[in-house]
């Protein structure tokens, strides 16, 4: 299958999640196919996912302080601290990739760990016992990196890639964090806690369950060293040929009506607002 390529530098949070959904929105007319992205963020930034409560989870005043910007994603899950990272997306029509959401988590994720592999990174994906659901404990946290969902992706027991999916007019669009650094003291700064014990408890908890790229590696290395290697795997996990492209001019309009009606508004970031609806 032939699929876009788009290698993008940093960029704001909202920015980086107009783009995402400017593509699922070409994708579903038609105006465009398959698409995989990678990308980066500047300044740093904390991204909730959609049902997530900013009141009662993030400690919004702390963010200036640690220069992190605020953006909520289209997809659900938790928190994610985009810091000194590669992000990765997809967007695909269902019926190019078909099964229910758990299935195309697990065909993208055999696409990511291959790409490690081939880095030299002994990934494997997680999955977990049967009955687990999201009322277990291990979930209650509102760190994404704090427990491994259905297929993503492990190396040495610890998360490292966390991803997160949604579906519109047909199309499916799955976005994850790739740390090469994990920095769990600067996530818990950005979180509420109850208190300093408490705070360090969190800490540690993230510490040792989540890893960056380089802790894995076991030395540095350069985004493209990482993307190349992730392209070589979902070549060879998905028989995906991958043609280098750019946004469509329509993507680059709507991107910006997405920044100034949705990702770059307070409303949406706090509540969600009725932007969504709006924009559909």
């Amino acid at each position: 299958m032939k699929v876009r390529l788009l290698s993008h530098g940093p960029a704001k949070g909202s920015r980086n999640m107009a783009v995402d959904e400017a593509i699922l929105r070409s994708c579903a007319r038609g105006d465009t196919g398959p698409t995989l992205r990678f990308y980066q963020w500047d300044p740093a930034c904390l991204s909730l996912g959609y049902f997530q409560d900013l009141s009662r989870e993030v400690d919004v005043e702390a963010l200036p302080s640690l220069g992190v910007d605020l953006v909520r994603r289209l997809t659900g899950g938790k928190a994610v601290l985009h810091d000194d990272e590669i992000t990765y997306s997809v967007v695909v029509p269902e019926k190019m990739l078909p099964g229910s959401v758990l299935e195309t988590y697990r065909r993208i994720s055999q696409a990511l760990v291959e790409g490690l592999r081939l880095m030299g990174i002994p990934a494997a994906i997680a999955a977990l016992e049967r009955g687990v659901t999201s009322r277990d404990p291990r979930f209650r946290q509102a760190a994404c990196f704090s427990a491994p969902s259905w297929f993503e992706i492990l190396w040495d027991g610890k998360k490292l890639i966390g991803s997160a999916q949604n579906r519109k007019n047909g199309v499916i669009l799955q976005h994850g964090s790739i740390p090469f650094r994990f920095d769990a003291a600067k996530l818990v700064k950005c979180l509420k806690t109850s208190s300093p014990e408490h705070a360090e408890r969190s800490r540690a908890m993230l510490q040792r369950k989540a890893a960056g790229i380089f802790e894995a590696l076991g030395r540095d290395c350069l985004r493209t060293e990482l993307e190349e290697h992730l392209k070589a795997g979902f070549g060879t996990a998905l028989g995906w040929r991958l043609e280098p492209g750019n946004l469509t001019q329509k993507e680059e309009d709507e991107t910006l009506r997405l920044i100034e009606k949705k990702y770059g508004c307070s409303a949406w970031t706090r509540e969600r607002g009725r932007q969504d609806e709006e924009l559909h």
